[in-house]
C-alpha cells in the first residue's frame, strides 16, 4: 500500500505533468494525420462549412451544441476561439487530404487534465457519412488523447437510436458501460438518455 507521502508525490507528479501538457497546446495547436484525413485547428474560413453542416437537421438531432452558439457562422467561430483559449474542449477540423474540404469536428471534450479523462465527440457532414471518416478521425483522436495527453480514460456518448455512431465507438475499441441521462426531457416530460462508452488506457475494459 502506498503510503500518504507517496500519494502525495504522485499527485503533484500528474498535476506537474498536466500542466506542462496544456502549455505546449497552447504554444501549438496539434495537427494529426491518418491515411485519408488531418485534424488540424479549426480556422474561420473553416466555419461557414461547418456552420452548415451542425444546422443540418441530420446532425444537429445527434449533438449537444447549445442553439446560440450555432446562430450564425460568425458567432461559431467565436465559441471554437473561445474553447482553444480554455482548452476545456480541443476540436479538430476534420480535413480531406486529398481535396483539403472540411468535413467535420472530432473533439475531446471536459478534458480533466488531473483526472486524466476526457469525452470523444465528433460529426460529419451527411455527404461524407458511410464511407469510414468518422472512424478513422476518432481513432486517431483516442491515439492522440492517450499517447500525447496521457489520459487515463476516454469516454463517448451516443443516441439510442444513433446505431451508426455505436459502431463507430465500437470499432474504435470503447464498450458500452450504462445508460446516462441527459438532464433534458421529451415531449410528455419523459426523460432522455444515451448510452455511455468508454476506453481505458492500454485497451483495458471500462467500467
Amino acid at each position: 500500500m502506498d503510503t500518504e507521502a507517496e500519494i502525495i508525490e504522485a499527485e503533484e507528479g500528474a498535476t506537474w505533468m498536466a500542466i506542462h501538457v496544456k502549455e505546449g497546446i497552447s504554444r501549438g495547436f496539434p495537427v494529426l494525420e491518418s491515411p485519408r484525413l488531418r485534424l488540424r485547428k479549426i480556422t474561420q474560413e473553416d466555419c461557414l462549412d461547418l456552420y452548415q453542416c451542425m444546422t443540418n437537421p441530420l446532425v444537429s438531432s445527434n449533438t449537444s451544441f447549445e442553439p446560440q452558439t450555432l446562430l450564425f457562422p460568425a458567432r461559431l467561430f467565436r465559441y471554437f476561439t473561445e474553447c482553444y483559449e480554455s482548452l476545456r474542449d480541443l476540436h479538430f477540423a476534420i480535413e480531406l487530404k486529398q481535396s483539403n474540404k472540411v468535413i467535420g469536428v472530432c473533439s475531446l471534450q471536459h478534458w480533466d487534465q488531473f483526472k486524466s479523462k476526457a469525452r470523444l465527440g465528433y460529426l460529419l457532414s451527411p455527404a461524407c457519412w458511410r464511407q469510414g471518416y468518422a472512424t478513422e478521425a476518432a481513432r486517431s483522436l483516442i491515439d492522440f488523447g492517450f499517447e500525447t495527453l496521457e489520459l487515463e480514460r476516454i469516454e463517448a456518448r451516443c443516441a439510442w437510436d444513433n446505431p451508426a455512431s455505436e459502431r463507430v465507438l465500437q470499432k474504435c475499441g470503447m464498450n458500452y458501460v450504462k445508460t446516462v441521462p441527459t438532464g433534458s426531457k421529451k415531449q410528455g416530460d419523459e426523460e432522455t438518455s444515451l448510452k455511455l462508452f468508454a476506453m481505458n488506457r492500454g485497451g483495458e475494459i471500462a467500467d
